[in-house]
């Protein structure tokens, strides 16, 4: 059952957004401060869940938690639900790829355990790489040639990348082994 429609964290109100949004960021116990938008808030047996919804196609690489850091999103914004109705049993969150182009495909994220290790894993990463002062462009193999954002980049970021160092990408590379 929809109960919320683009319940907002630390945007402006407006009327744009849910009327249970709220002007301050949410900040999750890893220390992890955000800002955003849930676009669907669903209620089934007294449990919540925030969906996201695609426009894009429906991404090739394998589902799980946080995809290696690439779908953060339906833990983070369940996560969100948990400190915004912490009177609630949040169930998780789902990718909901609603177009055509996106095949109508769904992932469906539960907030289990593993779940939080993972939001414990990338707030990890990120504080020892701003701590580190280094915060590393650093694309898969091929993951240039399938970018949206690649007009941003330009042609050559793939050979640029590659003459960096590799020093200080660990948390980056343990955040990319997770499911």
């Amino acid at each position: 059952l929809p109960v919320g429609f683009e319940l907002s964290f630390g945007l402006p109100l407006d009327a744009a957004h849910d009327r249970a949004s709220v002007a301050e960021p949410v900040t999750l116990e890893e220390g992890i401060t955000l800002r955003g938008a849930v676009d669907l808030v669903e209620q089934s047996g007294g449990r919540l869940r925030a969906t996201d919804h695609k426009t894009g196609a429906y991404p090739t690489w394998p589902g799980g938690l946080i995809a290696g850091g690439k779908s953060l999103q339906p833990v983070l914004y369940a996560r969100a639900l948990e400190v915004l109705y912490p009177d609630k049993v949040i169930a998780g969150g789902r990718l909901y790829y609603c177009t055509s182009r996106g095949h109508f495909e769904e992932r469906h994220v539960p907030l289990s355990r593993e779940a939080r290790d993972a939001v414990s894993v990338v707030a990890a990463a990120v504080r020892e790489s701003i701590g580190a002062g280094f915060l590393p462009a650093l694309p898969e193999d091929g993951a240039c040639e399938r970018c949206d954002y690649r007009s941003v980049c330009g042609p050559s970021e793939t050979r640029r990348v590659a003459r960096k160092q590799r020093r200080g990408t660990a948390p980056i590379r343990r955040l990319r082994k997770l499911p």
